[in-house]
């Protein structure tokens, strides 16, 4: 009876395996054209109900290329990009909530009550570098031809720390998504002054998703 239960447990755990893991392959390293044999893999592994784990790497060596994890489609947790060699070349952070509307501390104030013109702000070329150096199209966006715009609310505080950090108009839950990692990243801009004091300030950035 124990052989039995035991032979039971073994099919059982084989069964479930196969059923919360799936393996896919590609002949190129960007997982475009999926093959039957290849020597690119994708492994998607079932974490839970709600999370999946995407892990691309080459299929001889077992070398991993990147690791992410989807909520559902939603982008979720730390995903990381390996070198050649297997070290960790680069994460992105998801770990976080989306939050919707404004989040503004009663003594802040806006961007245009500074009178500083746009041009000469060098936080504003900052903001921009930031963007463009961040900036990822949402990969089943991109399947999916959604385009929009994210406008982004957050406010520098007197020591020029990035708070409150809020989407104001969104458009499609992964652009919102992306947007928010994008600033959520972004931690210390140059401190602002008025008439002399330094005060907390509040800004809204437009962010654009437009497929060519």
């Amino acid at each position: 009876m124990t052989k039995i239960f035991i032979l039971l447990l073994l099919f059982s755990n084989l069964a479930m395996s196969q059923v919360d893991s799936e393996i896919k392959y590609f002949k190129d390293k960007y997982g475009k054209t999926e093959v039957e044999s290849g020597p690119y893999m994708l492994e998607i592994k079932k974490i839970n109900d709600s999370v999946t784990n995407h892990t691309f790497s080459k299929t001889k060596k077992g070398q991993k290329i990147w690791s992410k994890s989807y909520l559902g489609k939603q982008p979720y947790g730390l995903w990381t990009r390996y070198d050649k060699k297997g070290n960790i070349e680069s994460t992105r952070d998801y770990n976080f909530t989306l939050k919707y509307g404004k989040f503004i501390p009663e003594n802040a104030i806006r961007y245009w009550e500074l009178g500083t013109a746009t041009q000469s702000d060098p936080n504003n070329e900052k903001i921009q570098q930031h963007i463009i150096k961040h900036f990822r199209y949402p990969e089943i966006a991109v399947e999916n031809g959604t385009e929009g715009r994210v406008t982004v609310q957050f406010t520098i505080d007197e020591n020029g720390k990035v708070d409150n950090l809020s989407i104001t108009e969104g458009a499609d839950i992964l652009l919102d998504t992306e947007c928010f990692a994008i600033m959520n990243s972004l931690k210390q801009l140059e401190p602002y002054k008025k008439n002399g004091q330094s005060v907390v300030v509040y800004k809204t950035i437009p962010i654009t998703f437009r497929l060519k």
